[in-house]
């Protein structure tokens, strides 16, 4: 016990368990590794800070090309025909709005999540 009279708690192995994140915690990790991958590339990123807003990201490259991205997650379905041996990969496509706008889809994987 400690002075204040509660226990303390000794950090101890690592839980063997998975962490699940949420749809949102996994949206926010799959923007920061297109950033990442973006700026690898040579693009000078911004974040839109508006949650509405129909891109997530704005890439600007050395010659002045600007990009709209919106960042999307690879999703796989869970069960599939007896006659598939993998899972489905499920694709998206940019909405009307996303169209209109030039706005391109950019896909990341969060195999660990």
């Amino acid at each position: 016990m400690d002075s204040n009279g509660n226990k303390s708690v000794k950090p101890n192995k690592l839980c063997s368990k998975s962490i699940k994140l949420t749809k949102a915690q996994k949206g926010t990790v799959g923007e920061y590794q297109a950033i990442v991958d973006l700026t690898k590339q040579g693009y000078h990123v911004a974040l839109a800070c508006n949650p509405q807003c129909p891109f997530d990201l704005v890439a600007v490259g050395e010659d002045g090309e600007i990009r709209l991205i919106d960042v999307k997650s690879n999703t796989y379905r869970r069960k599939s025909k007896k006659t598939y041996k993998k899972s489905l990969k499920i694709y998206r496509c940019p909405t009307a709005r996303q169209k209109k706008l030039k706005i391109e889809l950019m896909m990341v994987d969060n195999e660990n999540q």
